[in-house]
């Protein structure tokens, strides 16, 4: 903190809250929330970890939900590390994968050059306050990220034992974006239409998946959720490394690296499978039923 800087106002420069609320955090009678959290380590230099007051000092948590000065560069980070973990997991032909899905995972995502960009602009848009009148056709994939995206999308493609729980309504959220920004004019009749021929591919591509017959070519053991899913979460394993991640929309993910956190996180999954269907190689007519409601939701666009 600077020197003759006094906390209180230390604090309500740098979070942009009033002085009172400052002094209600720094008397603990108010916490300080993750973003505020995120915000003061980066100014600070003190880790997160830290605060935790993890015992094991090899386990750690990483969250990917700071605010960066720059949301571009934030984002190829971002992808970054997620290549990372498909890295991981391809070092191990052990390596396995669980996720409970309610919104397009990024693994997906990244097969869709305007899938990709739409995730991209939603970044892009709720990161950075002068783009917010910015529009879809405005926003261009650098050749750096296009090249990073394009190797994610082969490693991605080459990761088996993955198993996906699906919410009944996973492809409403990206929906009702597309939705949106049209509405305000951000993406044309056009983007749209182009937006949602890839959605039907990417519904095409994993119905075909899902109804193969030989499941030792299977990478993907898909299982339908009769409990709706509140955030996308799951955890992987390699090289006798676990982790259990958070998502929040496409790539913003909190990953903790906690053996504790992972075997909760498994039992968890293990209730959560009991109440789901799989639907890989079986159970034709929920297969079905469950590709007849998600293609109803994009001919909405």
């Amino acid at each position: 903190m600077p020197p003759q800087t006094k906390p209180v106002d230390y604090l309500s420069d740098i979070l942009d809250i009033s002085k009172e609320s400052a002094y209600r955090r720094l008397s603990g009678k108010m916490s300080f929330d993750i973003e505020e959290l995120v915000t003061l380590s980066e100014e600070l230099g003190f880790s997160l970890d830290e605060l935790v007051a993890l015992s094991d000092r090899n386990s750690k948590i990483v969250i990917d939900i700071k605010v960066e000065k720059d949301p571009k560069q934030g984002f190829m980070e971002r992808m970054k590390r997620f290549k990372k973990s498909i890295d991981d997991r391809l070092s191990d032909e052990y390596s396995y994968s669980v996720a409970a899905l309610n919104y397009l995972p990024s693994e997906l995502c990244v097969h869709y050059n305007n899938l990709f960009k739409l995730s991209y602009y939603i970044w892009l848009y709720w990161k950075d306050q002068n783009l917010h009148r910015t529009k879809y056709s405005e926003v261009e994939i650098s050749p750096e990220l296009e090249k990073l995206r394009k190797s994610i999308e082969s490693n991605v493609k080459q990761t088996k034992n993955n198993t996906l729980i699906l919410d009944p309504n996973v492809f409403l959220g990206p929906l009702n974006l597309v939705l949106y920004f049209h509405s305000l004019n951000l993406i044309t009749e056009d983007e749209k239409k182009v937006i949602k021929e890839e959605l039907h591919s990417m519904l095409d591509s994993m119905e075909k998946e899902i109804r193969c017959e030989d499941l030792l070519d299977v990478r993907n053991f898909y299982y339908l959720s009769n409990l709706n899913i509140d955030v996308n979460s799951g955890y992987y394993s390699w090289n006798d490394n676990t982790a259990s991640f958070f998502s929040f929309n496409f790539f913003n993910r909190i990953v903790i690296n906690k053996p504790e956190i992972y075997e909760a996180h498994k039992e968890w999954f293990l209730s959560l499978k009991r109440h789901s269907i799989l639907i890989t190689g079986s159970d034709e007519m929920a297969q079905a039923k469950y590709f007849r409601k998600q293609r109803e939701y994009v001919n909405r666009l």
